[in-house]
Order: structure tokens, then sequence, then C-alpha cells
């Protein structure tokens, strides 16, 4: 049996009790494509759906695009995947993914762990499949005490935060404050923006306030999560001065660091680091089960962490001519695809 949402990811109410019954994580919330879709999507989001009794069970809110289905996520996504109540669902839901007439299924930035059933009804449906790991998102198991944790910290590190902070609090006070958006939220984000946008960021045109769609994208984010108690902006500051910013999330007992920056001209006080230190700290205080830095393994991160979840990318093509042809070119590059292409036309 099958009802739809409507093709509208804004109808959305059986897909919020789904994902409440499910524990998802925060990006598989029809808030969070709301936001997406409004910033970077160009059209509606097509969820495959299964339903039982009437009740929806499984979903995966994809995308289609000139034949292609495809996942809905950029690099701003933290991940994805399949929002299902069950194992059998689970399946069904996959399996549907190919019942589409799509010549190529995608799905990016799914954890390594979440694939298997994708994989497999790509295989029964008899589509060819390409998988690789496109990003290893760095953690910090906090089901440990944080005497613990610290301990496993650098003692080089750890020795030369205690000297900074130090130099820092004779310069005036230093404060680390977490506030979750239900006052002054607009100030809040402009303050954190223009800090993040300060740093390398800037230079490198990557910053939140870079790009329209991308400061757009991180305040509907905003607005959404605070107003679902999720939201997260923590400061270090220098009197009332902010020095180090934090843009997060929080949700089922899990911190997401979604984005960060710090003032560069107090680079040589690591306000980047000391607001880690604090953030990690509370993380543990607060009883989280993991603080999750996400995005790519960078340097800084490994400094508090060698833990990682591997995100992987799947391509899935259908055994028509246009699949062929697909799969070709991003098997062995354009020149064999073309040739598949100039094929399938005859």
């Amino acid at each position: 049996m099958t009802a739809p949402l409507r093709n509208r990811h804004d109808q959305a109410e059986p897909w919020e009790d789904l994902a409440a019954q499910t524990g998802a994580v925060p990006w598989l919330w029809p808030g969070w494509f709301n936001a997406w879709s409004n910033a970077f999507g160009s059209g509606m989001i097509e969820p495959v759906e299964v339903w039982r009794g009437g009740r929806l069970v499984g979903l995966a809110p994809m995308s289609r695009s000139r034949g292609a289905l495809t996942s809905p996520t950029n690099w701003h996504t933290p991940s994805f995947g399949l929002l299902a109540c069950d194992a059998a669902a689970e399946q069904q839901l996959a399996e549907s993914l190919f019942r589409r007439r799509a010549h190529r299924v995608t799905m990016a930035f799914v954890p390594a762990t979440d694939l298997p059933a994708v994989r497999d009804a790509a295989r029964r449906a008899g589509h060819r499949v390409l998988e690789r790991t496109i990003e290893r998102s760095p953690y910090v198991d906090c089901t440990t005490t944080w005497d613990d944790y610290e301990a496993t910290l650098d003692a080089k590190m750890r020795r030369e935060l205690r000297r900074r902070r130090r130099r820092l609090e004779a310069e005036g006070t230093v404060s680390f404050d977490v506030t979750d958006g239900t006052e002054r939220l607009d100030a809040l984000l402009d303050e954190g923006f223009a800090v993040e946008a300060a740093s390398w960021k800037g230079e490198r045109a990557t910053a939140i306030t870079s790009q329209p769609a991308t400061e757009r994208f991180y305040r509907d984010v905003a607005r959404w999560a605070a107003s679902r108690g999720w939201l997260r902006l923590g400061f270090l500051r220098l009197d009332d001065r902010a020095l180090a910013f934090d843009f997060s999330i929080e949700a089922g007992g899990v911190h997401y660091l979604l984005k960060t920056g710090y003032d560069p001209a107090r680079r040589e006080s690591a306000p980047g680091k000391l607001l880690r230190y604090e953030m990690l700290r509370r993380a543990f205080d607060a009883g989280a089960s993991s603080y999750e830095f996400l995005g790519a393994d960078e340097p800084w991160k490994l400094e508090w962490t060698t833990s990682r979840r591997d995100l992987r990318r799947l391509d899935a093509f259908a055994r028509s001519a246009t699949g062929i042809a697909h799969w070709s070119a991003f098997t062995y590059g354009r020149p064999v695809a073309k040739r598949a292409l100039a094929a399938a036309r005859r």
C-alpha cells in the first residue's frame, strides 16, 4: 500500500513522526531538507516511501534530475541515509529506489555501516555499482570520563593551552558561553558569522557569509534547530569581544559541530583550541554519547581524536543504454562515455 506525501517536503508530518520514531540524525528530518532545498536545491525533494497499515515506515528523501535519482546532498551535508522503522522496511525501501526507472541512483555521504541494504538491492535489480569513501569524519567517544579522555591528549598541547589561557586572562575577563538561540538569535549569528569569516575561511571563500545561498542555509538551519531546542552557539570571549565561535547542534545525546572559526588577530592566544577544549569538556559533563567533528579529517581535528567514521558514495547504474554510458563515464572517463553515448543513439 502506498500513500503519497504529495511530493512536497513541506507537507511532512508523517516524515517528522518517522524521524522521531527512529531517532534519526538531524540531517534526515524535513526541517533540514527544507533549509537545504531553499539554499541549494533546484527542485522539490521526491520522497521514496514505504507505507504499512496506513503508516509511513520507510522514507528516502531523494531528488530527480535528468533521469537520475540522487540524494539531495552536498559538502554542507554531514551524512545521509535511509529512514526505516525496521529491517523489513529498510529492505523494501532500498528495493523501491530501483523501481523508479532512473538510469542512475546516487547516494552520497552515507555512513559505511548503512549501505549494505542499498548495495544489495542495487545488485538484485541488476545495476552496476560503484562505491568509494568520500570523507572520514572524526569523532570523540564521550562514554568514558572527561579525566580519562583528557589523559589521551598530547601533554604538550595541554600545557600550552593552560599557558595561553593564563596569558589571555591577564588581559581581561575570559568567558565561555553556549546559547540555544531562543533569544537574540540574529544578533548572535551576525556576531558568530563575522568571527568565522575573519579566519582563513574568509580568505578561501569558504566561510558561511562567502555565498548568499550558504548564509541563507545556515540561518534557516539555525532557526529550525532553535525551534526544536537543538541549536548550540558557543563563544569564547575576552571581555565583550568574541574570539572564537561554534555553530553546533545537539540532538539525541550527540553534539554535532557544523561550523567553527576564530579571530586570526588573536591567533597567538589559540582561541579556537581553547573553545574546543571547553566544548569537549561540556559534552562530557552533559552526558553526551559522542562529540562529532563532522566533515573531513583535517589535522586540527586529529589533535583531539583518532577515531573516524567513513562516509561513502554509492552510484548504481541501470543496464540500459543510458545507464551503461553513465557507468562508463564514471569508470573510464569521458572519451569512452562519448563513444558509448554515440552507440546508444544509433
